[in-house]
């Protein structure tokens, strides 16, 4: 954030980014990292905004980034998500180990709100948690135990784990190859149902005895 902002813009910035956070259903930590609001201010606008408790995403935030390759579709969805965090500047290399309250600031939380609602709109279907999009950014930030990279055959953005072994391939370069089609009785073979010949046309047909 600019040092020299207004400080009415500074505290504008931070309540409508709190709305943005809320309506994403960030933990309460989440936003008080971002914003600095307390348990209980953030409590009077959940009421004010008229935001259900339900709609709260409770416990402690995803760690692991296995989370990221559960499946194929998952890890497009985490490449999706990592090709927008670096276009969209949702990311921060000066990040350690353990990201201090200064490091999650307004700007770092707009951006990755951005990002959380560009996936939203791509994959409505996906229930992607804020909080995974933001353990997405800052493990890119580190670029430890994640990275984007490109994929060994084709070339196309992946998501890769740095401890895994696989080579680095997207799903569908990782899927094994279909069983070649026979040739010869065996594929002539499948043309004959019940005692006729089906799909050769009459050029094709072997003479009559």
């Amino acid at each position: 954030m600019d040092t020299f902002e207004d400080p009415d813009d500074r505290d504008l910035r931070r309540r409508q980014l709190a709305k943005r956070l809320v309506s994403h259903h960030a933990r309460t930590q989440t936003i008080y990292a971002f914003t600095g609001y307390t348990r209980h201010r953030l409590a009077t606008l959940r009421k004010r905004w008229g935001v259900p408790p339900a709609e709260r995403h409770r416990g402690p935030s995803p760690t692991s980034f296995s989370v990221f390759f559960r499946s194929p579709r998952a890890r497009d969805v985490a490449t999706t998500a990592a090709i927008l965090c670096k276009l969209l500047g949702a990311t921060r290399p000066d990040l350690g180990p353990k990201p201090s309250t200064r490091a999650l600031d307004v700007d770092f939380g707009e951006r990755l709100c951005e990002v959380h609602e560009a996936i939203k709109a791509c994959f409505p279907e996906i229930d992607l948690e804020f909080e995974q999009v933001m353990l997405l950014a800052i493990g890119l930030s580190r670029s430890e135990s994640i990275n984007l990279t490109t994929c060994v055959k084709c070339g196309i953005a992946v998501l890769a784990d740095q401890f895994s072994l696989r080579r680095r391939t997207c799903a569908a370069c990782h899927r094994p190859a279909a069983p070649a089609v026979a040739v010869g009785a065996d594929a002539t073979s499948e043309y004959f149902m019940d005692g006729e010949l089906h799909g050769l046309p009459d050029d094709d047909r072997p003479p009559a005895d």
